[in-house]
């Protein structure tokens, strides 16, 4: 994209914002309701923008060559974000953007359905991470790959259904209820937990000992050191 190209956008956008903040009290509730939701649908469309412009810039190593260490602390220093706001459009960009392999060959997003209603606007950027989340955590990992991806598409299909709260604890308990065989039991002791602390009295002598032993043997041998010293 040239510098031109680039100030055609900037004027559109202007245009367009322009064009939404001349409505005033004189419109009518259904007309300033239709500019909310106008205004809605451009701001998912900006947000598909960046996010594909992200992808790209990542592709390209171009925050690295900038001695970026991390694409989220690239763009909070470039756009001002916070890195929860570029941590969610970095996640956006590496689920719902097409991917290079390592031979050069073009690959599908890793949540393609998700990419499909991501960029029909039905789906917004914390939509997309509502499903990532959800499809990584360990509940969906155990998964077989078929069922992960027919999971996928289901949750991505309630997106234009349900805020991203609720998006997350229907896709939760979908990804549970599919898997049958849960987590695998552990079987190691619980830690163990065994301390003694001595605080001093400020000002004055003494203190107080206070303990926790899990342990049995070195519970009975506090006593006993105690009584040795002259403690009792």
């Amino acid at each position: 994209m040239s510098t031109g190209s680039v100030a055609a956008v900037n004027r559109l956008l202007d245009e367009a914002a322009d064009a939404l903040d001349a409505l005033g009290p004189g419109a009518g509730a259904d007309e300033l309701i239709a500019a909310l939701a106008a205004s809605e649908r451009m701001a998912r469309r900006m947000d598909r923008a960046a996010v594909a412009l992200v992808a790209v810039l990542d592709r390209q190593g171009v925050f690295a060559e900038r001695g970026y260490k991390s694409v989220a602390g690239a763009l909070g220093d470039l756009l001002g974000w916070e890195r929860f706001e570029a941590r969610r459009r970095v996640v956006a960009a590496e689920q719902v953007c097409p991917r290079t392999g390592l031979d050069g060959s073009q690959l599908p997003a890793r949540l393609p359905a998700t990419a499909e209603v991501f960029a029909a606007g039905r789906a917004g950027l914390r939509h997309v991470e509502v499903v990532a989340r959800v499809l990584g955590s360990p509940a969906a990992d155990r998964l077989a790959p078929e069922v992960w991806a027919d999971a996928e598409v289901q949750i991505a299909a309630k997106a234009d259904e349900y805020t991203p709260s609720e998006l997350l604890v229907w896709g939760t308990a979908l990804v549970e209820a599919l898997d049958q065989d849960g987590a695998e039991p552990d079987d190691r002791p619980p830690p163990q937990v065994n301390e003694l602390h001595l605080i001093r009295h400020r000002g004055r002598p003494g203190g107080t000992v206070k303990g926790r032993f899990d342990d049995a043997v070195m519970f009975d041998a506090v006593p006993r050191g105690g009584c040795a010293r002259g403690w009792v």
